[in-house]
């Protein structure tokens, strides 16, 4: 069966508009913000966001993000998840104290560190890996918020549970890791 006749060319489109749009938002942020978009070693179709030695964005295969205030001077204070899974590497700089991610459930706050955030439909997920860094609800709900430490994670859901850190098992920090080749 051809790709297109099980997709749609409707919802082909839509999946190339969306492509488009994010690799417009990047390129302007990296010509913008003193960053720069370098080929990913391991997913060469996709491009490393890199901005100095403050910031470093991983996208895994897939993915689609887009930078909070692209075509500003400097690297960006946040990005959007759309989709998929990002890896990061923030370090405090005098520019920069803080940088966001934000995802249709959460926002995960951080004032220097590694981590991973993967969104989908319904649920972000946050893993730190080294630092530490705030997660709160987005939206309706907003308001709960939990600090993870390396090796903690957290699942925001739809509803308005509070937010809970908790060891990841090893299997689960390894599946999401793999997602970029780590």
């Amino acid at each position: 069966m051809p790709f297109h006749s099980r997709l749609g060319f409707t919802a082909l489109s839509r999946v190339a508009a969306a492509l488009l749009l994010s690799f417009l938002s990047l390129t302007a942020l990296a010509q913008g913000g003193g960053c720069v978009l370098i080929p990913d070693k391991h997913h060469p179709q996709d491009r490393i966001l890199r901005c100095g030695n403050d910031l470093t964005v991983h996208p895994a295969a897939g993915t689609t993000y887009h930078p909070s205030d692209a075509g500003q001077p400097g690297p960006p204070t946040a990005v959007h998840l759309d989709d998929g899974a990002l890896l990061l590497e923030f370090h405090r700089s005098k520019r920069q104290h803080d940088f966001q991610i934000l995802t249709p459930e959460a926002i995960a706050s951080v004032r220097g560190t590694r981590w991973a955030v993967e969104t989908k439909p319904g649920q972000t997920s946050v893993l730190v890996l080294r630092g530490t860094v705030e997660v709160a609800r987005s939206g309706v709900g907003a308001g709960s918020s939990v600090l993870l430490r390396p090796g903690e994670g957290v699942d925001v859901g739809a509803g308005d549970a509070p937010l809970q850190a908790k060891r990841w098992a090893r299997e689960r920090v390894k599946a999401l890791l793999a997602r970029f080749n780590r």
